[in-house]
């Protein structure tokens, strides 16, 4: 209903409605502040339709028929006409300036003014009054696009500077993370060797285990062998001696214990520190009185440097000033050939 009541304020500008209509237009205008609005622009725009017409030269008959009018209504009927035309034409050109409801009431009262011409007239008022709005709807939308472009705008700036943020922080991240992969290298590299150096020592420890077994079981054998020799000893312990022969400057870290017995005539010969020899040669005994020596039982040590050996002699041990231990090759010499290592006193 209010829309149909606003299509009618440009007829009612124009003075072309029905006294109900006026009056329904008026009561809508008085309690709708933008329908009173509409009213003004309807009103601007119908007075600038005086201006769209083409003006119109009036004929000369037409114009003394309105002088003579105008003459009929100002003088008396006796008064001379010659002496009134000039005084009108002298001052008709100075009316007192129109108002705009003065101006389309001439407007629409001259002949020329037709219904076709009222009709475009209209037209061009409802015309002139919607391309109004339009302009004003226009306004608006540039005025909210604009806004909208500033938030935008703003927006946008926010996140150019969000980006920024996030590239410098994504270049700091890929540092990092080289860093850390640089040091999972290390690590790596670090880790493989040490897999290597573990491999390493499980193979010593493998080794080490198979020489300890291996040391184990000479121990048990020298150990057996000990107890072989010392059951076969018939040593008096009432009697029985040691005496110790240190290493000579051939092997200084050689050095051996003579356990003497001298109701048997025999002696156990307990050696710790000598090297061992080659295949082609052998520790042996010497019993030596003054600067003659006898040569006795010839012995090897094992991997340790150890060695046990039973000596037998057929005259008293105690008849001997020293006992010594030399070199010589395999199967041992009836006279000393090599050097001495071991050397000392028996009594």
């Amino acid at each position: 209903m209010n829309e149909q009541i606003e299509d009618l304020l440009a007829v009612y500008v124009l003075g072309g409605l029905s006294a109900e209509e006026e009056a329904a237009v008026e009561a809508h205008v008085a309690q709708n502040p933008h329908a009173a609005r509409l009213l003004e622009e309807a009103y601007a725009a119908a007075a600038l339709l005086p201006y769209t017409a083409q003006p119109l030269e009036p004929s000369a008959a037409a114009e003394a028929a309105l002088f003579a009018r105008i003459e009929a209504k100002v003088q008396p009927q006796s008064a001379p006409r010659a002496s009134v035309v000039p005084a009108i034409k002298a001052t008709r050109h100075t009316p007192a300036k129109p108002t705009l409801w003065d101006t389309l009431r001439h407007f629409f009262s001259l002949p020329l003014v037709t219904a076709v011409g009222l009709g475009t007239a209209v037209l061009l008022l409802i015309w002139s009054f919607s391309l109004n709005q339009q302009v004003r709807a226009l306004n608006q939308d540039v005025q909210q696009l604009t806004a909208d472009n500033s938030s935008l705008r703003t927006n946008f700036d926010t996140l150019a500077s969000e980006n920024l943020s996030l590239t410098a922080r994504v270049s700091e991240l890929q540092a990092a993370n080289q860093t850390y992969e640089n040091q999972v290298d290390e690590m790596a590299q670090t880790n493989a060797q040490l897999i290597a150096t573990n491999h390493e020592l499980e193979a010593e420890v493998d080794e080490t285990a198979v020489a300890q077994t291996t040391l184990e079981a000479q121990i048990t054998e020298l150990q057996n062998e000990l107890d072989s020799v010392l059951a076969a000893i018939p040593f008096d312990s009432s009697q029985v001696y040691a005496v110790t022969l240190p290493g000579t400057e051939d092997q200084p870290g050689a050095s051996a214990e003579l356990v003497i017995d001298p109701v048997s005539n025999t002696a156990l010969l307990i050696v710790d520190g000598m090297p061992e020899l080659p295949q082609d040669a052998v520790y042996q005994v010497l019993l030596i009185r003054g600067t003659e020596h006898e040569t006795a039982e010839t012995f090897r040590v094992d991997t340790q440097g150890e060695g046990v050996l039973l000596v037998h002699s057929t005259e008293p041990l105690q008849s001997f000033d020293a006992v010594g231990v030399s070199i010589e090759p395999e199967g041992g010499s009836v006279q000393r050939t090599g050097e001495i290592v071991l050397l000392g006193d028996i009594n």
